[in-house]
This record gives structure tokens, C-alpha cells and sequence, in this order.
């Protein structure tokens, strides 16, 4: 006896979903981080001399997000200080799928003015308008779990073929 049919193979083409992947991926980790500053240095850090928001000038800077970091009347002018007390910047490795952003600063106000109040160190705490402790940090955890939560990979549909086999 003899059976006859047809058999569908499917073929997923996976330099094109890789491809994909990168895409999207790379476009995400840019919006994440957009999202991260936004809840970080736009909604948090308080500007007088402009050095605590620049220290997220190479982040800003990486990811194409308009930062302005400005002065406060009276106050002196550390942005420069700033810039050179902070690092940032895309860490992308397609081959691992690692997406990442990374913000860090040695500016030693800022990071005493996150985790501390105004009373445990006047010398770090001259007459803010707005008193830490920060959390920005936190802040942007936040804000980056919020978006990563809506990250979805992309359809494999694209990405794959079907072929039709006939056996006798």
C-alpha cells in the first residue's frame, strides 16, 4: 500500500531575525534610556552650577536625548567640572544580544546629595531650594522596568519560510 501527501517544513531564516533583533533591541535600549533620564535628571537633580546635570552629558549625548544644563543666577559656572565627573554610553554587543546603558559619576555632591538630608553634612548642603535625599536612582529603575515591561520581541513571521514537500 502506497501513501501519498504533502509535508510543510517550516525554515526560520535566522541571520534575518537576527537582524530583527538587533533593530529592535537597539531602538528600545535608546528609548529606555530616554525614559531613565527623564526620570532621573530632568524630574530630580535641581540645577544651580550645572554640574550635577552634566554629569549625564554622555548618556544624554549617546542617545540623542537634548539635555541643557544650565546655571542659577548668582551660582558659578561647573558644567565642565560636571562633564568630566560623569561617564555614560550605549554597551552594545549584537553577538551576545546585550543591550545595555550605563550613567556614572565621582561627583561627590551629587552622590551624597541621593542617599543623605540636608543636616548630615552642611559643607555638601549650602542652601539648597531642593534638599536631598534624590533617589533618582531608584527613580529611574523605575522608569526602566515601566518600559521594559512593553518590550516585546519582533514576529518571527518575517523571518520564516515554508516549503511543501509531496511524497509517493
Amino acid at each position: 500500500m502506497k501513501f501519498r501527501g504533502s509535508l510543510k517544513a517550516p525554515r526560520i531564516d535566522l541571520t534575518s531575525y537576527r537582524a530583527a533583533l538587533h533593530e529592535e533591541f537597539s531602538q528600545a535600549i535608546v528609548e529606555a534610556a530616554h525614559e531613565w533620564l527623564d526620570a532621573t535628571v530632568v524630574a530630580l537633580i535641581p540645577v544651580w552650577s550645572g554640574a550635577s546635570v552634566s554629569t549625564f552629558y554622555h548618556l544624554a549625548r549617546a542617545v540623542g536625548f537634548s539635555l541643557t544644563a544650565g546655571t542659577a543666577g548668582v551660582a558659578p559656572d561647573r558644567r565642565s567640572e560636571g562633564r568630566r565627573a560623569g561617564d555614560g554610553g550605549l554597551e552594545i554587543d549584537r553577538s551576545k544580544g546585550s543591550y545595555t546603558f550605563k550613567y556614572e559619576t565621582t561627583l561627590r555632591w551629587l552622590i551624597h546629595n541621593e542617599f543623605n538630608t540636608p543636616d548630615s553634612d552642611p559643607n555638601v548642603f549650602y542652601r539648597l531650594k531642593q534638599p536631598g535625599p534624590y533617589h533618582f536612582q531608584q527613580a529611574g529603575a523605575e522608569a526602566f522596568r515601566q518600559y521594559a515591561q512593553q518590550v516585546r520581541l519582533p514576529s518571527p513571521w518575517k523571518s520564516l519560510t515554508v516549503r511543501a514537500y509531496k511524497v509517493s
